[in-house]
């Protein structure tokens, strides 16, 4: 019991996953002898995971930051103009969410994952050919649609599935393909723009980002009780061997923790970590979509050649990779609430550095601090709400947050209107330190729900 209370304090996963210990703990016929494999299972989860979200982000993201300029010579549209594109896409991103969420729970997510990659392949392939807006916003909304489902809820809930104490560092792994995405998809986009034009370019991202599906139709499996393991990988406590552990999947009914196994619309709204939660992230990705979008760009505007921008955006990236590992982990070791309290700050203050002119010192920490700290943003928001409402309850209750979080759709315009009506980004950069700002005091008055 000492162990018990100790874990309370710590973590409340930690003591989640106790309960389930010690209710597995009454029955006789767990007292196999103790083994553990080799390799947990649920790291290939992570793997599956790491590359759809490394196609799925890259291509519907990151890879415009090489087709912008070019979209907007060839097409003769403006920035705004395709910004409409990727606003439009997260409206539809918001339906796909709540049907994800309820397709996930009731599929698992491997079926999902290998319909959503070749429906993503097509698409984006397509893209390349549209030969006017209305076409292009069209495609885009699909392509959306496709991407909806190998990332975001799809793949959180499918690492969530395989971890509990170990869930923050798991999906931190998995999430990195995001950020990596960005540092490699548009400088292989941009060679390929550069050597063989924007129909092969196209054409060869279509292709990789179809081979997602197989991948997933070999590694993804959907709860490590369906071949008789455990979450993280644990197969004995205190000398006692627990293969078959009995989660609750009964909608509606408590968690072994006490905590519902379901959530309804209509309890989600009566929460206030619902409206804090999705608000919070919310305005944090308005910045995190509307900046790393057109990030080239950006750099392009202020002076360095098509070259050096891209690099630089690609080191953002990355050090976005190694953020949405680091803050992940910190939600297993510390409060998940003051750790993502901290991280919206630090997204704010990265911000405020590339409003300084002229000081490639400026730009330097903007990489370091911004492109470390918005990583954690993407990777941190599952892990709040795991910790929050529990395992079983997870895709349920995160199919919602969507909901508010899709108002990060506006950060497309309101780069693309600054740009339009100053010539410049700065606008869009001032509003976006304060929308972080206010994130991060709605975290901070969080209060996990009774």
């Amino acid at each position: 019991m000492h162990k018990i209370r100790n874990a309370k304090n710590r973590n409340s996963r930690n003591v989640e996953f106790i309960v389930f210990m010690i209710m597995k703990d009454d029955n006789p016929a767990s007292t196999a002898p103790a083994h553990r494999d080799r390799i947990y299972y649920g790291w290939y989860i992570v793997v599956a995971v790491f590359a759809s979200n490394f196609m799925g982000s890259g291509t519907g993201f990151y890879i415009f930051n090489a087709f912008i300029e070019p979209l907007c010579r060839l097409r003769g549209w403006t920035r705004t103009e395709i910004n409409i594109a990727p606003m439009l896409g997260y409206g539809v991103n918001l339906f796909a969410v709540l049907m994800y969420g309820t397709l996930v729970k009731r599929f698992g997510p491997r079926i999902l994952m290998i319909f959503a990659s070749l429906l993503s392949a097509v698409s984006f392939f397509m893209l390349g050919l549209a030969p006017n807006l209305w076409t292009f916003y069209l495609v885009f909304m699909i392509l959306f649609l496709g991407i909806g489902g190998m990332s975001g809820i799809v793949t959180a809930t499918a690492v969530n599935n395989w971890f509990i104490l170990k869930f923050g560092s798991a999906l931190g792994l998995a999430t990195m393909g995001v950020s990596l995405s960005g540092a490699v998809m548009p400088t292989v986009a941009l060679a390929i723009l550069e050597k063989s034009g924007m129909f092969y370019a196209f054409f060869w991202v279509s292709i990789a980002i179809g081979l997602v599906a197989p991948l997933a139709w070999f590694l993804v499996k959907t709860r490590p009780e369906d071949i008789g393991l455990l979450p993280d990988g644990v197969r004995h406590v205190d000398g006692t061997v627990y293969d078959d552990l009995p989660f609750r999947e009964d909608a509606g009914g408590p968690a072994a923790d006490g905590r519902p196994s379901h959530w309804t619309f209509s309890m989600v709204i009566r929460s206030q970590a619902f409206w804090k939660i999705g608000l919070s992230y919310g305005l944090s990705l308005t910045a995190i979509l509307g900046v790393m979008f057109q990030l080239k760009p950006r750099f392009s505007d202020v002076g360095f050649d098509s070259n050096t921008a891209m690099r630089l955006m690609a080191a953002t990236a990355l050090a976005g990779a190694a953020g949405k590992y680091f803050w992940a982990y910190l939600c297993d070791k510390f409060t998940a609430k003051k750790v993502i309290t901290v991280l919206m700050f630090f997204n704010a203050a990265g911000l405020g550095f590339i409003l300084i002119p002229d000081s490639l010192v400026a730009v330097i920490l903007f990489i370091i601090v911004y492109g470390f700290s918005m990583g954690g943003v993407v990777s941190t928001q599952h892990v709040l709400v795991a910790d929050f409402f529990g395992r079983d309850a997870f895709s349920s209750f995160a199919r919602y947050t969507g909901i508010i979080i899709g108002i990060d759709c506006v950060g497309y315009l309101i780069m693309g209107r600054s740009f339009d009506l100053t010539g410049s980004y700065n606008t869009a950069y001032v509003i976006f330190v304060v929308l972080n700002l206010i994130a991060a005091v709605l975290i901070s008055t969080l209060e996990k729900p009774e």
